[in-house]
């Protein structure tokens, strides 16, 4: 939902349809998504502005805009995501607990990891930490096989004990021999329960595994993968690009507006999310905001009505236009459940 070029949404206004950025005359500065997510996507990251563009003059058929891509997650269901690597600690206690995954690194490149992972130079940290992922990330492939084979087969034979064990094995079987199944070991693995959201910005690994979401983004489809996927891999720009920070992930705590409303912000201009619930038979005012938004009808039906007094009936699945400002007010014929994209208000 939005005004990306290479599917642009689409308005209906006096049973004509055009493009919406043709109604407004304007592109709006964000892309709105539902995500259903039964099989992991690919291992992951969006460029920064600066890179966007450099990727975009260089290879414009592979990434069409010269924008960022920063995103917030919101869970609609229970959501499982691998965001951001792990802290050293943990990854230093993997390389020792996994022979397999010690193989695919190196004996050299496991010993200046752990050794820096209990220093407190961030540099040097950083360092090995993009050493240790480049060398996995670009493993031989043969070499790749051999040691995702021999880690599946000595898991199924102890049998899972955590859920990271569990996840390896899932990832396997999704992805056979794929050397992203080596992901839970240096990623955070994360569960996020409806509600909840993460923000993800430029240059930071993620790969979204089950669940559903919201999904609001600055207007970019870049994405560069590198692992748990049949699209194209561009391993070397994602080894490249990463801020290689080892850290937790921090879910966005939404902002009670009132009763029937709460927003979640983050550190851009781009976008911002309001949840609101209605009940059935019942009136809200969803107070405007000073850019224009588009607002998903995720359970429901009733009726929107703007200043004007025009009256839009609506369905679950629904997408309304408001202009930025606009005040609507929704009558609930049953209990509705809405979520709206917008610049940032304030």
């Amino acid at each position: 939902m939005g005004t990306h070029h290479k599917a642009p949404g689409m308005v209906e206004i006096g049973g004509e349809t055009e493009p919406l950025s043709k109604a407004i005359g304007e592109e709006l500065p964000y892309l709105f998504k539902v995500l259903s997510v039964a099989k992991a996507l690919s291992i992951q990251a969006h460029p920064d502005k600066k890179l966007a563009e450099q990727l975009h003059k260089e290879r414009p058929k592979i990434y069409k805009d010269p924008n960022h891509k920063p995103e917030m997650t919101c869970a609609i269901t229970k959501f499982e995501a691998m965001c951001g690597f792990r802290p050293a600690s943990e990854i230093a206690e993997y390389l020792k607990e996994y022979p397999e995954f010690m193989q695919i690194v190196g004996e050299e490149t496991t010993k200046k990891f752990i050794d820096a992972s209990s220093s407190s130079k961030a540099d040097l940290l950083k360092a090995n930490l993009k050493s240790l992922f480049s060398t996995v990330m670009n493993a031989k492939p043969h070499e790749v096989k051999k040691q995702v084979e021999a880690m599946c087969k000595r898991l199924s034979a102890e049998g899972a004990k955590d859920e990271i064990q569990a996840l390896i094995l899932r990832l396997n079987k999704q992805y056979p021999l794929d050397v992203g199944v080596f992901a839970p070991l240096f990623l955070n693995y994360l569960v996020l329960q409806p509600g909840d959201a993460m923000f993800l910005t430029a240059n930071e690994p993620h790969a979204y595994l089950d669940g559903n979401c919201i999904e609001c983004m600055a207007c970019s489809d870049n994405v560069v993968r590198a692992g748990l996927t049949p699209k194209l891999r561009d391993t070397p720009t994602l080894c490249s690009m990463l801020t290689y920070k080892a850290m937790k992930p921090e879910v966005v705590d939404p902002r009670k507006i009132d009763d029937n409303s709460k927003i979640y912000t983050v550190p851009i201009d781009e976008f911002e999310l309001t949840l609101s619930e209605v009940a059935a038979s019942s009136k809200y005012t969803l107070k405007g905001v000073k850019g224009h938004s588009l607002v998903l009808v995720y359970e429901g039906s009733g009726s929107a009505t703007s200043p004007d007094r025009t009256k839009l009936p609506f369905t679950k699945g629904s997408v309304l236009f408001v202009k930025g400002g606009v005040d609507t007010i929704f009558e609930a014929e049953s209990d509705l459940i809405l979520y709206r994209c917008s610049t940032k208000s304030s």
